[in-house]
């Protein structure tokens, strides 16, 4: 008897470049397999990836269901789902998802997930799969809640659609939804990227940093200062950069569309905790580089006769802490960043002003995607 073929299900998975497209590639593999354990074991699941970014409208909003319909039967998809990096919101609350099932589209906002656990987005593309195929959401008990160990931290408001047509979206709501978007944000950035980028300034702080190494009025510095006020003068110093490259490279954002000013907001909060991580990164690597230094070139005895008290760790360890700070702080002073377009683009002013520019020809779409 021959063996009844399965039914073949195709899901589009479109990203924005950077981290969506590298999350969307994570999930080929896995995906169908969930798919079947969790939606429909009957059927063939299979996954398409492509690195495509839909239009915005003029009030930053993703043009999903303008497109999908096309976009679909060009590609000869059932479903089509969207990652994004861009933040969305819906009902005053930053949007985790939206979909419609009338157009077989959904579009994930990977910012709202936090740091964008692989757990937590498998759960979201299970979510609207299976409202898109027509199923019960896998991970939602007979009462509207959540399965037990789905997510204990939940921050979940779900809308659904009053009808087929009309679009279902889930939000994280309250002030813990806030502050997962802005670390999923910052995420979305990916600071320790940005390290390479500030080759200029780390040239600078390095060759500054090494006269701690052959300077004794600096090893007298270093050992008499107190750990706060070492600690201080780093902090401040890591401000210093940190102000002088948001503002020479001008990275201060005023985003437009709806809500303009909760953006410039979150905005810029983003692009300060991503700069001033990316200090923070390239200064540890300071420290440890002029730590080492110092280690090789400077002999215990002779610090500790010019010193006058015996040495040990701490000392060279407080001796490269005040020329890693100082050499930070010498550093900012005329430096920027070797590729200040590349972090503009890391921006999400910048990114969604681009994607504003976007435009689908019905005839050239096959094309794009």
């Amino acid at each position: 008897m021959p063996t009844e073929l399965r039914r073949k299900l195709v899901v589009g998975l479109i990203a924005d470049a950077g981290l969506p497209m590298t999350l969307a590639r994570g999930l080929k593999a896995s995906l169908p397999v969930m798919l079947e354990g969790n939606l429909n074991s009957a059927a063939d699941w299979q996954i398409e990836v492509e690195e495509f970014s839909l239009p915005l409208d003029d009030q930053g909003e993703v043009e999903l269901n303008a497109h999908s319909h096309q976009i679909r039967e060009r590609n000869n998809w059932d479903y089509m789902l969207y990652l994004t990096d861009l933040p969305k919101y819906e009902n005053g609350e930053p949007l985790t998802y939206s979909l419609n099932a009338g157009y077989g589209s959904a579009v994930i906002v990977l910012p709202s997930l936090g740091i964008v656990r692989k757990k937590r987005l498998r759960r979201a593309v299970a979510q609207v799969l299976a409202t898109l195929h027509g199923v019960g959401d896998p991970y939602l008990r007979d009462d509207g809640k959540l399965v037990s160990g789905a997510d204990p931290f939940s921050v979940e408001r779900r809308i659904e659609a009053a009808d087929i047509e009309d679009d279902a979206f889930e939000t994280a709501k309250g002030l813990r939804g806030r502050f997962l978007l802005l670390l999923g944000m910052v995420r979305s950035n990916r600071p320790w990227r940005l390290v390479p980028r500030l080759s200029t300034a780390m040239a600078a702080a390095l060759a500054t940093g090494a006269f701690g190494v052959f300077y004794t009025s600096i090893w007298s510095m270093a050992d008499f200062l107190a750990p706060q006020r070492l600690a201080t003068i780093s902090l401040l110093s890591i401000l210093v950069m940190g102000s002088w490259l948001v503002l020479h490279n001008g990275l201060w954002e005023s985003p437009l569309g709806s809500r303009h000013a909760e953006k410039r907001v979150v905005y810029n909060l983003a692009t300060l905790v991503t700069i001033f991580l990316a200090i923070l990164l390239m200064y540890l690597a300071l420290f440890a580089v002029i730590l080492a230094g110092a280690l090789i070139i400077i002999d215990s005895k002779y610090l500790a006769i010019q010193l006058g008290h015996d040495v040990g760790w701490g000392e060279y360890v407080n001796l490269s802490w005040l020329s890693a700070s100082l050499g930070t702080m010498a550093g900012a002073v005329g430096s920027s960043l070797d590729d200040e377009e590349a972090v503009r683009k890391a921006t999400f002013s910048r990114r969604e002003f681009e994607r504003r520019q976007i435009t689908l020809d019905k005839d050239k779409d096959k094309d794009n995607v």
